[in-house]
């Protein structure tokens, strides 16, 4: 009896079907991943992550942008923001969920977010990054520093010597400041921050170059300093009534008549009050 031939293998072949073999393994692995993303991933096909990367994750962060779509993060705090993300993916496994643990993490330690951040895979083993951002809305001025803070008065992670931030400055406060990633709580600062919303809302906001607070039996009645040098006493913020004071939307409709018919909120005086049921104005000397 003659025996069978063995059949000659094609090298060819053999080297196509590892091929697809390999490629079949990276596309499951793969999509094990995204679809477990929104449930916690638990284990990744390591060799599946090997083929698509070998090397620590790039990480692409969404910052937040202002209404013409620019960046208000200055540039040295995000090199800053990014060289601590990407620290915290070093030496991690591709597609597995410790890297989008750590690089959540530690973008939430830095104090410029509100919510935990989220992080996912993407298509080409990168990990986006997205965020709430703390939007700065003011410094206030205690002792030698001016330190940023948000609309909600959280004491954001960047301070500056005075008069050098370019943001609105809140002078006076009574409270000392209570330390990054904190809120300023203080009624009077919060006053400040709903005026300066007010003021943004009715585009009065321009002229307007800081606010002051008011020291000892006086604090708490806003003062609006311009850009002129004069201060507009505006007294109580917004919903907050004191005596012999008209309401706050009567003062903010001053503020716009001024504007309109003098060109400036403080109508060129050196002291303008608009607290009473009639304005006076102090004028400059000579």
């Amino acid at each position: 009896m003659t025996a069978k031939k063995k059949k000659k293998k094609d090298p060819e072949a053999a080297a196509r079907n590892k091929r697809i073999a390999i490629t079949s393994a990276i596309v499951l692995g793969a999509a094990g991943v995204f679809v477990s993303a929104g449930m916690g991933i638990k284990a990744v096909d390591e060799r599946a992550a090997q083929h698509i990367t070998n090397t620590d994750p790039t990480i692409k962060i969404n910052w937040g942008t202002d209404s013409s779509g620019h960046i208000w993060m200055p540039i040295s705090e995000r090199d800053r923001i990014e060289r601590l993300v990407q620290a915290s993916v070093a030496g991690t496994k591709a597609l597995s969920w410790h890297p989008l643990h750590n690089a959540s993490k530690a973008l939430a330690s830095t104090g410029w977010v509100s919510t935990t951040p989220e992080a996912r895979w993407t298509d080409d083993g990168s990990i986006i990054i997205e965020a709430e951002w703390r939007i700065p809305a003011a410094v206030v001025r205690s002792g030698n520093r001016d330190y940023l803070i948000d609309f909600q008065s959280h004491v954001l992670p960047l301070d500056y010597p005075h008069d050098e931030s370019n943001q609105f400055v809140i002078h006076n406060p009574a409270l000392p400041h209570p330390g990054t990633g904190n809120n300023w709580d203080e009624p009077e600062i919060r006053d400040a921050l709903n005026l300066l919303v007010e003021l943004q809302k009715h585009n009065l906001h321009n002229q307007v170059v800081g606010i002051d607070l008011g020291t000892n039996r006086e604090h708490g009645i806003l003062q609006l300093l311009t850009d002129n040098n004069a201060r507009v006493l505006f007294g109580g913020g917004p919903g907050r009534s004191r005596p012999a004071e008209m309401p706050s939307s009567v003062k903010i409709e001053r503020l716009i008549s001024l504007l309109n018919s003098t060109g400036r909120i403080d109508a060129g005086a050196m002291i303008l009050d608009i607290r009473g049921p009639e304005i006076t104005m102090q004028r400059h000397e000579g």
